[in-house]
């Protein structure tokens, strides 16, 4: 093609040129200064190496310690529980609030006195050998859980189902052993098909070369012990299908992962650890926080005059700085929870009446049972006018998060004219003290299940002893078989008693971290009883260095 030179010469572009010919001469050259220093910022400022490009990854890769099988039934390995998630479905499974939904259950019905539950299943949902999940299919899982017996990390669960009757291929009805010993958390174990086995028995004794097939999102691909274990999607799952693949590389010790993250064979692993965040910062890794079970809080004792009624406890409460207690104490590696459930158990909102810091209204509850400084000395007096007993805060010396917490506390009371001392005492000195009920205030803490059965801390049977028949009698309704809604509006009540009550008050419920490559996405994070939930939708990019890089390496 040929230009005519005139035509283009008489163009209107081309008198608009010759008219601001050095304008767009001077922008030009900003625009390449502006472009240059960007360049020059990417790698000397920001460390960019120009010549490193990086590809995204269709294999996860996560650490494992040592796998005893691949057996969910018979496995006690921590490792095998948190992939046979991935490979299996369950009749119910937890959502992010902690309240059982339907998995494999379509639909359900309770008959809560007569401690029942009819289940209708998912139709058209698949094992991956292409054959039908049924009802039988249950009631083989069921029975092998409890052949094999309590040293099954299922049997308490399934410990409580006394029959399953199979009614069709989808529909199923489940009798627990008594109405308040049983709920949807028991139907969170893991399903397995019967058309592998002719007898429970069969399953109980496949460990060394068990294949696991389920109807999960992922399926099993191969098995190297103590080398690697491979999964990939499963492209019949019934519902949102995965992507990408999942290696577990098998190490010595979780202690390994973040070493092999070098290498890359390893791109992300929970860690629970107080130094991940150190660990995080100087090896320039990504860590999302994902909130535990791990609860802190504090017991007052009731048996001591002080405590025994909840107004000088709900006092206590109003005085302290809880956030700042997370800020200093916790160095906000956790969240606050106004109970002790999950923070946002079964999606009811935290209330924050009682980590407000509001000293006044301590002062005035203290002011209506008696308690005031009369003398202006800084110390509360009874109605007696004699100075109260000292406060005593009782903690173990080798938990310096609870140490930090404890000070704050002292602080913050001292303040309304509490006298405070912290006893910061060895372990066995620690535990006999609290069999004693010598302390008024313990520092504690807890990992709680996610079942959250929390009638420990009311029935007595705590190492402190507490006893509250009212709110006891409210909590065993979580644990009697239910509906979603009546176990929310059940917890509402509950909730309600537990802080008027106040015996017990969080402090933090602790982040645990999911360590990455820096270059990891994480868009849905997992659950502290659920790892790689969601991992679905997780990627990352590998570092890949161009041949102009490694030309420059080489000369190096």
């Amino acid at each position: 093609m040929k230009f005519n030179k005139s035509e283009i010469l008489e163009s209107k572009a081309a008198v608009f040129f010759k008219k601001y010919w050095l304008y767009i001469t001077v922008v030009a050259a900003v625009i390449i200064v502006a472009v240059s220093s960007v360049k020059l910022y990417r790698e000397e400022v920001l460390d960019i190496d120009p010549n490193v490009q990086y590809e995204t990854q269709n294999t996860l890769y996560f650490a494992s310690a040592g796998i005893d099988t691949l057996n969910p039934i018979v496995s006690k390995s921590e490792d095998t529980y948190y992939i046979s998630k991935l490979i299996y479905n369950s009749l119910f499974d937890y959502d992010e609030n902690l309240g059982a939904v339907c998995e494999l259950a379509e639909s359900y019905s309770v008959d809560t006195e007569k401690a029942y539950i009819d289940i209708k299943l998912k139709d058209g949902i698949k094992w991956q050998d292409g054959t039908q999940l049924t009802a039988k299919d249950v009631s083989f899982t069921v029975d092998a859980i409890q052949s094999y017996g309590s040293g099954g990390i299922y049997y308490k669960q399934a410990s409580k189902i006394y029959s399953v009757n199979v009614k069709d291929s989808l529909n199923l009805r489940i009798y627990f052993r008594n109405n308040y010993n049983c709920s949807l958390d028991d139907l969170t174990f893991p399903i397995l098909p019967s058309s592998k086995y002719s007898y429970s028995g069969k399953l109980i004794s496949d460990t060394d070369g068990f294949i696991p097939m389920g109807t999960g999102q992922y399926k099993y691909s191969s098995y190297q012990p103590s080398k690697e274990l491979s999964l990939v999607p499963n492209e019949g799952y019934y519902s949102t299908k995965a992507s990408n693949n999942i290696i577990f590389t098998i190490l010595p010790s979780k202690d390994y992962a973040s070493n092999m993250m070098e290498i890359q064979t390893v791109s992300c692993y929970a860690d629970k650890s107080s130094q991940r965040k150190s660990l995080v910062a100087d090896k320039e890794l990504t860590m999302y926080n994902v909130v535990s079970n791990d609860v802190d809080f504090m017991v007052f004792n009731t048996s001591k005059k002080i405590f025994k009624n909840s107004a000088m406890r709900q006092a206590v409460c109003y005085a302290m700085d809880y956030n700042e207690i997370l800020k200093s104490g916790y160095m906000e590696d956790g969240v606050l929870s106004d109970t002790l459930y999950y923070p946002g158990f079964l999606g009811t909102a935290e209330d924050s009446r009682y980590y407000e810091g509001d000293r006044e209204k301590a002062r005035e509850l203290l002011k209506d049972e008696g308690y005031q400084d009369k003398d202006l000395n800084g110390r509360l007096e009874d109605e007696e006018g004699n100075d109260i007993d000292q406060i005593v805060i009782l903690v173990n010396s080798n938990n310096a998060n609870r140490i930090a917490a404890a000070k704050i506390l002292e602080n913050d009371l001292e303040e309304v004219g509490f006298s405070v001392v912290t006893h910061s005492v060895s372990w066995d000195e620690y535990n006999s003290r609290i069999k004693a009920k010598d302390f008024d205030i313990l520092l504690t803490g807890y990992e709680i299940e996610a079942s959250y059965d929390l009638r420990e801390f009311f029935n007595g049977k705590s190492p402190w002893g507490y006893m509250n028949t009212e709110i006891l009698s409210k909590v065993q309704e979580l644990d009697r078989i239910h509906t979603a809604e009546e176990y929310k509006e059940a917890f509402k009540e509950i909730k309600e008693l537990m802080l008027e009550d106040a015996t017990y008050s969080v402090l933090c419920y602790k982040y645990m971290g999911m360590v990455c490559v820096n270059s990891f996405e994480m868009p849905q994070l997992p659950m502290f009883n659920d790892i790689y939930k969601n991992c679905y939708t997780w990627s990352w990019k590998k570092e890949i260095k161009t041949e102009k890089a490694e030309d420059s390496d080489k000369s190096e």
